[in-house]
């Protein structure tokens, strides 16, 4: 089978670009339909190829709308967790013998299905965590991309085996890289379509097999995911998707003695706490993690003003901050800082906030009442110690009174050192800060824990070069007005971060992103 090129699916662009947003939003809308007329429905578990009832179940319902029932998931424990596991392990031989042709065409096919029902996905996906249509989007279209370009990477390499001769006579060597086992992959409510799939998809490929959690908020595309590799030929037992709480599932799952790899991306607690819990049973198998991030732009007396101004609105406040890559820090020269400040403010008060399913939405609710609650205790602090030009307050009338609505809030006058200005919020909040130079820019960006995205906004080359050598971030990005930070591309963008940020040092959706889930062996035959 010859390797079929990878290129990343941009829908919304490509209507875009053939003269044709109508069209995208025409069929988006007919898939919100369709899809609205199947909520509420109940969803098993999927253990070995079968629906798997419980005793217990919880609901989830839509974020911008808290009357409109998604679904009724059912609730897995030990016992199900347990179940899972054992058929994950039953099925691994059996999964890693599969040539890697044969495994690399379910996965292509799985991407071919979810081209054909990208707009129910994206629809499934805007009412079950609130993002807008052209996010909601987007998420599928990586999703696509994570299945197609590990597909054709996993190929290209031959599945990681390599003939290396005969070093000396008489001996034939190889060398390759093996599976590890069973893994389980922990997703989050924020890409629950391009995570879910992208974690998995990466453990699969390289021969594992898995157990996931979804996220509980977002278990409904999880669902629709695990269906489309079902239609695309996965054999039992390969993916089982076991939902329910972090205690009840995600604990047990990364405690038992027959996982040996975990693939998760949420908060640096969690994170931390799943890395240690491995050390702790002695496990040797891989936490490969995401955990957050503190982003810092800069914005340089030499930048575009309306273009950082837009790159900034657009990185901070997209799916309402609610990204471990937003922006959530600017460090502004000072004699330009009052003009990006006032731009950004009137930029921000012009957002519009709304049902994830409207056209004009940008602005979209909070996933759930932690967040909620966080929201209110951060923008009440801001006002305590610094000042809240606009923003702060929980929209609690009107239409979208049934909603987790809040406004995005630009702070100024926080010291670089104050909390706000130094843990992950998730959050539409920014903070802004004067500096005097590059230098100082670069000192507070790198004061930090984390090292996920960085942005530059300057028109100074040696602003730039230096920039980019001495800023501490995984993921880079400079006079990018579409966002400041956020917005990786898969295989242009591979997507990860230093320090706190990630536990591995390679990304998701690059080159180097596979190997992780595999260990190598060398093979010497004596003829």
């Amino acid at each position: 089978m010859q390797p079929r090129e990878y290129d990343n699916e941009l829908t919304y662009l490509t209507h875009q670009q053939s003269d044709d947003v109508e069209g995208f939003h025409q069929a988006y809308e007919e898939a919100v339909e369709s899809v609205e007329a199947s909520l509420g429905e109940s969803h098993p578990l999927r253990i070995d190829g079968e629906a798997v009832e419980t005793g217990d179940s919880f609901t989830v319902t839509d974020p911008g709308d808290q009357t409109v029932e998604i679904g009724e998931f059912a609730a897995g424990g030990e016992q199900e967790v347990e179940a899972a596991v054992s058929a994950a392990k039953a099925a691994s031989p059996d999964w890693e013998a599969l040539d890697v042709e044969s495994r690399v065409e379910i996965f292509q096919d799985a991407a071919d299905i979810m081209r054909d029902r990208k707009y129910e996905l994206a629809a499934a996906l805007s009412l079950e965590n609130g993002k807008n249509r052209t996010e909601a989007m987007a998420d599928v279209d990586e999703a696509i991309d994570f299945l197609d370009f590990y597909s054709s990477e996993f190929e290209r390499s031959n599945g990681y085996e390599f003939d290396t001769g005969e070093p000396t006579p008489g001996q034939h060597t190889t060398n390759l890289l093996r599976p590890y086992g069973v893994f389980a992959v922990i997703s989050p409510f924020n890409f629950p379509m391009a995570l879910f799939v992208g974690m998995s998809a990466g453990a699969m490929v390289t021969g594992n097999t898995v157990v996931a959690k979804p996220a509980s908020t977002t278990p409904l595309v999880a669902q629709k995911y695990a269906s489309i590799l079902e239609e695309a030929g996965l054999p039992d037992g390969v993916l089982n998707v076991v939902m329910g709480g972090g205690s009840d599932v995600g604990q047990p799952l990364v405690e038992h003695e027959d996982v040996s790899g975990v693939a998760f991306t949420g908060s640096r607690e969690v994170g931390l706490h799943i890395q240690e819990t491995f050390m702790e049973l002695g496990k040797r198998g891989p936490v490969i993690a995401e955990l957050g991030g503190k982003n810092p732009v800069i914005v340089s007396d030499t930048a575009d003003i309306d273009e950082a101004v837009e790159g900034v609105k657009n990185g901070a406040f997209s799916f309402s901050g609610q990204k471990c890559s937003a922006t959530s820090r600017v460090y502004v020269y000072e004699d330009v800082i009052d003009e990006f400040t006032d731009k950004l403010v009137a930029e921000t008060e012009e957002l519009t906030a709304g049902p994830a399913t409207d056209r004009d939405t940008f602005i979209s609710p909070l996933i759930n009442d932690s967040a909620l609650e966080h929201y209110q205790e951060i923008t009440e602090q801001a006002r305590a110690d610094g000042s809240v030009l606009t923003g702060g307050e929980v929209i609690t009338e009107g239409d979208l009174a049934d909603g987790r609505f809040v406004e995005p809030t630009v702070v100024t006058d926080i010291p670089h050192e104050h909390d706000l200005a130094r843990e992950e919020h998730f959050l539409p909040f920014v903070t802004i800060h004067p500096v005097s130079d590059l230098e100082e820019g670069i000192e507070k960006s790198n004061d930090s824990e984390y090292g996920l995205c960085a942005g530059l906004f300057s028109t100074d080359e040696d602003e730039i070069d230096q920039w980019f050598d001495e800023v501490e971030s995984g993921m880079c990005y400079v006079n990018r007005n579409q966002s400041a930070t956020t917005g990786a591309l898969v295989q242009a963008q591979p997507f990860g971060g230093w320090k706190f940020s990630g536990t591995t040092g390679k990304f998701a959706g690059g080159y180097w992103y596979l190997q992780q889930f595999m260990r190598e062996q060398s093979r010497t035959r004596v003829e």
